[in-house]
């Protein structure tokens, strides 16, 4: 008898426990009680919300939510996206375009969001917040396989982006499902009509220069018809107190916006260059402004006022870059005009903050904060002239967000590679875009947490290569340029040859623990390629002293035959996972190697 009343006390407590629970189980991985309930009038982005909870529920649990709308006669358990005329427990302020809340209570889950995207940006954060979903790249998705669907009672998670631009210039993120997850914008969405270095666009050489070259730069006394002879695709500048340039650039942009009549951003704004000397118009009109604002940016602003007079529901954006960084003293930008700030003469060993050689960029950057709160900072993340070398520059990521952010910018553009391959061109993006969001988050266990799910069982070995090489980068007090060469940190840096054996020693162990596992061992060789790619770029500095790659035998310098095979095993991986380019826009895996090759037989032929 005693057992039979144990046994029913037990029972009884756990019958107890609950009906007082508050927790709501979506599911028990075979049927549910939920629906998912949006208005009937519900947004598009709503629409997609409610179908994006569906589906990706489903993958957990294998049952299918239905979706009704807000008309039909309420249910005790339901899911409610997007606004409706069902009562949430908390009401909350303005969620702007992008912010959401989650919510539960009384057997009901509340996902709301912000006039853009913030619906959608609510269910992706709710999946992988609370059950556990990661999208790591544009290939990896993760996701559990659940018994049963519980959600926690007393949520509310508001949550209001501080930066209101995220955009990462990524391959990755070209991806709509990936840049969608992880709340960033791209350029090519339809709130960009024209998208930086847009002079030539506007009023094109090949269209204008032979009839009218007066429209263009005056340079060293001859009007320009491109930057540098050798360089075509740096196209001229214009001669911005020209009255038939402006009349050609308003022209020219009311046709484009008829075509475009969403498009929000307009860029007016020089052409690229990879010279810091100016290619400004140095006519006596121009040389003027610029001369009275003590910059080029003098005549660039007074130009891009004026056009934007003539547009005064867009924005008319352009760069303060190179020669224009400058900002200038007597004009100031009009209301609806954008400054692209780029900070492309920035080293990346320190924060720019804490940087002694930031110094210029830190006094220009807040001589515009004084001008202007209308900015997107342009920052640079990767080493453009080699992409797939060691760059360690993860831990100035934050604390340059977080100087950004200080100081009033709240649009960003983060360029990286948009060439797929690259160093770090998962673990990168999926940081930037996570401090993008929040500056502020523990950028630690956000990287662990990257690491444990990407690499698996090899994560312990490439966070000590990724710790072991901002260390060794800190200590050595040289520069990380994002135009520098491996070779730079060979001697003295963190790409010394004793350091270089201790990286191949934790590749080697990473590797064996994902032997049975072919996706992840890929993704484990993959990350080891720029390892590969220094050892091939010091020894092309080095030349025969470089005993990792030549050795001598009887007298005759050759190439060691493990190096061959290592070169013919980077061809291949960086073919098969579909690399690019090795340096911005040139260089295919297939020139480089070639190149090497002939490196090697030169060497040996000596």
């Amino acid at each position: 008898m005693k057992q039979i009343y144990i046994f029913r006390l037990c029972m009884l407590t756990i019958i107890v426990l609950l009906l007082c629970s508050k927790d709501l189980m979506l599911t028990n991985g075979r049927d549910t009680n939920y629906v998912i309930v949006i208005s009937g009038n519900a947004s598009e982005t709503e629409r997609k919300a409610a179908h994006e909870f569906q589906r990706l529920l489903a993958l957990s649990s294998t049952v299918e939510l239905p979706i009704m709308t807000d008309d039909q006669k309420e249910r005790r358990y339901e899911i409610v996206i997007g606004y409706t005329n069902r009562d949430i427990p908390q009401t909350v302020g303005d969620l702007k375009s992008d912010g959401f809340t989650i919510q539960t209570g009384e057997k009901k889950l509340f996902i709301q969001g912000g006039t853009g995207k913030g619906c959608l940006y609510g269910v992706y954060t709710f999946f992988e917040i609370y059950l556990g979903y990661r999208c790591y790249s544009s290939s990896v998705f993760k996701y559990p396989s659940l018994e049963r669907v519980t959600v926690p009672a007393g949520i509310l998670d508001t949550q209001i982006p501080v930066n209101i631009y995220r955009n990462i210039f990524y391959e990755v993120a070209d991806d709509p499902f990936y840049r969608d997850w992880h709340k960033l914008k791209n350029y090519k969405e339809p709130d960009w009509g024209m998208f930086v270095h847009t002079f030539d666009r506007l009023v094109p050489e090949e269209t204008y220069f032979d009839a009218h070259p007066e429209y263009y730069a005056l340079v060293n006394g001859k009007r320009v018809r491109n930057q540098a002879p050798l360089i075509p695709s740096f196209p001229a500048q214009l001669c911005l107190t020209n009255p038939d340039v402006l009349r050609i650039v308003v022209d020219t942009l009311s046709k484009m916006m008829k075509e475009k009549p969403e498009a929000l951003y307009w860029s007016v704004s020089q052409g690229d260059s990879s010279f810091e000397d100016s290619f400004a118009c140095t006519c006596d009109n121009c040389a003027a402004l610029d001369a009275a604002s003590n910059s080029p940016s003098g005549s660039i602003i007074t130009f891009v006022n004026q056009v934007a007079q003539h547009f005064p529901d867009k924005i008319i954006s352009t760069l303060a870059y190179l020669y224009s960084r400058k900002a200038p003293q007597v004009v100031k930008p009009a209301p609806n005009v954008n400054i692209m700030l780029c900070t492309i003469e920035c080293d990346r060993h320190y924060p720019i903050e804490a940087d002694t050689t930031a110094g210029a960029f830190r006094y220009d950057f807040d001589n515009w904060s004084r001008l202007t709160d209308n900015f997107i900072l342009w920052d640079y993340t990767i080493q453009f002239s080699n992409l797939l070398a060691q760059f360690p520059n993860l831990r100035v990521l934050q604390p340059n967000l977080q100087y950004f952010v200080r100081n009033g910018v709240s649009s960003h553009f983060q360029q990286g590679n948009i060439s797929k391959g690259g160093e770090w061109c998962e673990l990168r993006p999926y940081l930037i875009a996570k401090l993008l969001w929040n500056p502020d988050i523990d950028v630690q266990a956000v990287m662990t947490d990257f690491l444990e799910g990407y690499y698996e069982e090899a994560a312990p070995y490439i966070a000590q290569y990724i710790e072991l090489m901002h260390d060794e980068l800190e200590k050595s007090g040289l520069k990380l340029s994002i135009s520098g060469n491996p070779a730079d940190h060979s001697e003295e840096g963190f790409l010394r040859s004793e350091l270089m054996v201790q990286y191949e020693t934790f590749f080697n162990e990473a590797e064996k623990l994902v032997l049975d596992k072919p996706e992840v061992l890929e993704r484990v060789q993959t990350a080891r390629l720029p390892l590969t790619f220094s050892l091939f770029e010091i020894a092309k500095r080095n030349g025969i002293v470089e005993t990792r790659v030549f050795e001598n035998k009887d007298g005759t310098v050759r190439v060691r035959p493990e190096v061959l095979e290592k070169l013919e095993e980077f061809h291949e991986l960086c073919n098969k996972i579909g690399v690019r380019f090795l340096a911005e826009g040139h260089t295919t895996p297939n020139q480089y190697c070639e190149r090497m090759k002939s490196f090697f037989v030169n060497i040996s032929n000596k």
